[in-house]
């Protein structure tokens, strides 16, 4: 039963991330935000959420999974309303900053730490990956329907003659109100999900934990890979759609939808690649396929070709997420788990925080192909990096 409210609140939080990955660039551009100042409040969002994971991990002993969760999806959905009484920068930011409106972060933060955990405990090595599997599968479902929540304003605008900014203020109220059944949800969790940590062990230094030197390896991989993902997530996509294509939201939406339903195969397929060619393996390798089209995308002569691109991207992208996160906790016996959720989360989080701002910067004077090609060529780096540094470690023999 844990495990599935874990699933389910992802499922949740993740419809509310897929539906203002489509909407929030185009929203704050239409109440007269610049690229700069957009990449700026999503920028405000990573640190927020870096922040928000470091005294998660800092508390983990003091402070109840259970009330965590429940206490970032409060925080979270209520911060988007400060987009319905200003459109101040400096005021958007602040809300940003607590509130994650960064359309991305599906694969770090402090949700996913207390995700990692809590799975962990209820969770055996033979059952670790498809847990992880189940969870990203939670996560591509959500995103699905969130985006296809964005037909909503496609309707009022197109039907009902409602203005673009009205119509989306709709789909910020539906956020909000996603995010407040996922607490709800939260409260239903047991103790099986907490720390058996000690409880006098307030503070977690991964500086000094047995197996700090994969873990710290782990952490600074993470935070290049993030680095470049937070380039390149879906806010930007559907603003590079809109401007350089001239597609509408909807339609947006639609290759969204496409493309998360291919994750859908690609994340159940995963365990069982895993079984036949090993974790390591099927992270690298299928971040390698990904990364090569993200960069092929760049130089689409068309839009049909563009999206044909970022969905076969698809088919890859997320295969790597149950697999590296299962790799993880197998990488580190029991007792070390929850340091090392936490460090390469923060890991994530670090290298993520100033990506969506330089992406804007990038983008300050024209929509070009630099923020494609940086993120895709960092990412392949970190592939064969980590690759080259982990092929000759033994995970436990009990490791599915």
């Amino acid at each position: 039963m844990d495990a599935l409210i874990v699933f389910a609140g992802r499922g949740l939080r993740d419809m509310g991330r897929g539906l203002i990955a489509v909407i929030l660039a185009i929203y704050l551009a239409e109440i007269g935000l610049s690229i700069p100042q957009i990449g700026l409040v999503l920028g405000a969002s990573l640190v927020g959420g870096f922040l928000f994971s470091l005294l998660v991990m800092f508390t983990a002993n003091s402070i109840s999974r259970r009330l965590w969760f429940v206490i970032i999806a409060v925080v979270t959905g209520t911060a988007i309303s400060m987009l319905f009484f200003t459109e101040n920068v400096w005021l958007i930011g602040l809300a940003s900053f607590f509130g994650s409106y960064a359309g991305s972060g599906m694969h770090w933060g402090p949700s996913l730490q207390l995700e990692q955990s809590s799975l962990t405990e209820v969770t055996n090595a033979r059952t670790r990956t498809r847990a992880f599997s189940n969870l990203s599968v939670s996560s591509a479902a959500g995103r699905a329907v969130g985006s296809a929540l964005v037909g909503i304003a496609t309707y009022l605008i197109a039907v009902r003659g409602w203005e673009m900014v009205d119509a989306y203020k709709v789909l910020l109220a539906i956020y909000l109100g996603i995010n407040l059944l996922s607490a709800v949800i939260y409260i239903a969790l047991s103790s099986a999900v907490e720390s058996k940590a000690s409880a006098g062990d307030l503070l977690v230094n991964p500086f000094k934990t047995p197996s700090r030197k994969p873990i710290l390896k782990l952490s600074g991989l993470f935070s290049i890979d993030s680095f470049a993902g937070g380039m390149i997530f879906d806010a930007f996509f559907a603003l590079w759609m809109l401007e350089k294509y001239g597609m509408n939201e909807g339609t947006i939406a639609a290759i969204m939808i496409a493309t998360q339903g291919l994750n859908l195969v690609s994340i159940w397929l995963a365990p069982s690649v895993a079984k036949r060619i090993g974790l390591l393996n099927t992270f690298v390798w299928t971040q390698v396929a990904a990364n090569v089209c993200l960069i092929l995308f760049a130089f689409a002569p068309g839009a049909w070709i563009a999206a044909g691109i970022w969905m076969l991207r698809g088919i890859f992208d997320e295969m790597d997420v149950p697999t590296r996160q299962s790799y993880m906790m197998a990488l580190v016996p029991p007792e070390e788990r929850t340091v090392m959720a936490g460090s390469a989360n923060l890991g994530r989080g670090l290298g993520r925080m100033p990506s969506s701002t330089v992406t804007g910067f990038l983008w300050a004077g024209a929509y070009t192909v630099a923020p494609w090609l940086l993120g895709g060529g960092l990412k392949l780096a970190y592939d064969f990096a980590i690759y080259f540094s982990f092929r000759k470690v033994k995970l436990p023999d009990d490791v599915d």
